[in-house]
């Protein structure tokens, strides 16, 4: 009886965890959203230069998460969302709001991404 009292325990905190994962990764996603949002509209308002640098901070807060996305997520998710990334950062120093328009909903699709391949659904768990 004790084994299985502890492989309950076990099991309860391994839930825990996978709980505390799908929060921290909601919010590293809305974070980083929230961030590209800016940046776009900054430049459909006409500021290149300020939506440049709001990027630039973006991608700075994506690629300081490496301790964290290297160990929840798969590496190919990594590289299309750093591909995304670089897309919609080459399109913007373009400075033409038409032609990011497709690279930043690339991009905001893949965060997306990102969070609801984390979520809990019956798929993933059957």
């Amino acid at each position: 009886m004790k084994k299985e009292i502890i492989a309950a325990v076990l099991l309860l905190l391994l839930f825990a965890g996978v709980l505390v994962n799908i929060r921290i990764n909601e919010s590293i996603v809305s974070s980083l959203m929230h961030e590209v949002d800016l940046s776009y509209e900054s430049l459909k308002n006409g500021d290149g230069n300020k939506a440049a640098r709001q990027l630039d901070n973006a991608i700075e807060h994506w690629l300081e998460l490496d301790g964290y996305t290297h160990i929840f997520i798969r590496h190919s998710e990594i590289n299309s969302t750093t591909d995304a990334f670089y897309g919609f950062r080459s399109d913007v120093g373009s400075g033409d709001s038409g032609s990011a328009q497709g690279s930043y909903w690339l991009l905001k699709e893949t965060l997306l991404s990102l969070m609801t391949m984390e979520q809990i659904s019956l798929g993933s768990v059957f």
